[in-house]
């Protein structure tokens, strides 16, 4: 996470930290007057009850500054592979072809025919001759 990036996430735990009892931790009241009041965000009480347990990693009603910013890097890593993805796969079909493959990896270095068949042969789970978003992700997630 980029120092900047990681800054603006430290600067809305602790406003929404300062919204209730300032003790280092943001219980689900202090979730929900932040993302209703303060982002102006609609919000229902399950849909905030769900985003608090997502990030309560431990279950004890508390989120700690790590607990968010951790969930919050998984966030800015689902989107680069998810923005990856969609950079690898021309046609937008939801599938890499080995054309596509064989092109993106020619783009960031030097890989023989036979290191991408290895490759793909790995991350082709379902052995279909191509490559889905699920195998993708899990390939390099």
């Amino acid at each position: 996470m980029a120092a900047a990036q990681r800054k603006m996430y430290e600067d809305f735990f602790d406003k929404t930290d300062a919204m209730g009892q300032k003790d280092g931790k943001v219980s689900i009241q202090e979730l929900k007057k932040m993302v209703v009041e303060g982002l102006g965000q609609k919000k229902s009480d399950r849909e905030i009850a769900e985003m608090f347990s997502d990030i309560d990693k431990n279950g004890d009603g508390q989120i700690t500054k790590e607990e968010f910013l951790c969930e919050m890097m998984k966030k800015e890593r689902r989107t680069a592979v998810e923005e990856a993805f969609q950079k690898i796969d021309k046609n937008g079909d939801g599938k890499l072809a080995r054309d596509e493959v064989a092109a993106a990896m020619r783009e960031i270095g030097h890989f023989t025919d036979e290191e991408i068949d290895k490759l793909i042969k790995k991350a082709d789970k379902n052995n279909d001759g191509v490559i889905d978003r699920a195998e993708f992700e899990k390939e390099v997630y």
